[in-house]
């Protein structure tokens, strides 16, 4: 029933956006996931060996209308899950005009740390810092709002987070976004405070992207935090995808993973693919090697 109650919640905003005479776009697309993970004995990341399966159907909607040269943006995205709960992916409102603009919500501001075709990416129980404890989708007890300004080139975005819930994070995340010609620079810092604490912590973040032609390009992430420190490379070529990420952090906590995916059309079903994936990840002392496989299928209908 809550279910049918948040389909209608998006049934009312396509109809509001038809109404305000807005560019209104709807879509859906199912997601599958089949999973094997190895097992780990005698560890700090120890686990049984394990078959599951678990997806998402995700219905989206989206509108935009403009007058002159402001416009006023809103998406939102229902995720409808396999093991029956509903949550909610994407909910925003965007709107300004050329020069500048303001989105607030839930959403996830600059990507400061590409992972490119992460369908399965591994951890052996140390995850690093990847300049993405601002970045965004928080809860209901989080205020989240990005200003924006375009100039040429550049965009600078501002994050700025809030909450007074004990355990949650806020702060200030500013971000700038350099394009030129094949090369995409972004640069950011983080500084954080989790409710209840009593110090900030500042972190940083930098990635280097270049596309290669229309379907083909590579990541080269760096960031840092404190002791914890991550580098990412990854690339993109048309179905095919790798990555490798190392991070490391204070008293020889590490991780080191490898993760590659390559996407295949369903039997030539248009929006229908099926992707293999593995990964792998060695962690620190204390820590044994693990493996993952995954099958997705992908449904755009």
């Amino acid at each position: 029933m809550q279910n049918v109650f948040k389909l209608a919640a998006v049934a009312a905003l396509c109809a509001s956006a038809a109404a305000a005479h807005a560019d209104v776009a709807m879509d859906a697309n199912l997601e599958l996931d089949t999973t094997y993970q190895s097992k780990v004995k005698d560890a700090s990341n120890a686990r049984d060996s394990d078959l599951n399966m678990g997806g998402r159907v995700e219905f989206n909607v989206g509108a935009k209308a403009t007058n002159g040269d402001a416009f006023v943006a809103a998406r939102a995205s229902l995720l409808l899950k396999k093991d029956g709960d509903a949550a909610t992916d994407d909910m925003w409102v965007q709107f300004g005009n050329a020069g500048m603009d303001v989105k607030m919500g839930r959403f996830e501001a600059m990507d400061l740390f590409p992972l490119g075709k992460d369908v399965l990416v591994e951890n052996s129980g140390y995850g690093g810092y990847h300049a993405n404890k601002l970045r965004g989708r928080f809860g209901k007890d989080s205020v989240h709002i990005a200003p924006g300004f375009n100039a040429g080139p550049a965009r600078i975005e501002v994050g700025l987070v809030y909450s007074k819930e004990t355990g949650e994070a806020r702060g200030v995340r500013p971000a700038v976004s350099f394009a030129s010609g094949p090369l995409t620079l972004r640069v950011g810092v983080e500084s954080v405070k989790v409710v209840g604490g009593t110090d900030s912590t500042n972190g940083a973040g930098v990635s280097l992207g270049y596309a290669l032609g229309s379907d083909a390009s590579m990541n080269l992430s760096f960031a840092k935090m404190e002791d914890d420190k991550s580098v990412g490379l990854n690339g993109t070529f048309g179905p095919a995808g790798f990555g490798v990420i190392l991070d490391k952090g204070a008293s020889g906590a590490k991780n080191n993973t490898f993760y590659a995916a390559y996407s295949l059309p369903l039997f030539g079903v248009k929006g229908a693919t099926i992707t293999p994936a593995v990964s792998f990840a060695k962690g620190g002392s204390g820590s044994k090697n693990q493996t993952a496989a995954r099958v997705r299928i992908n449904y755009a209908f």
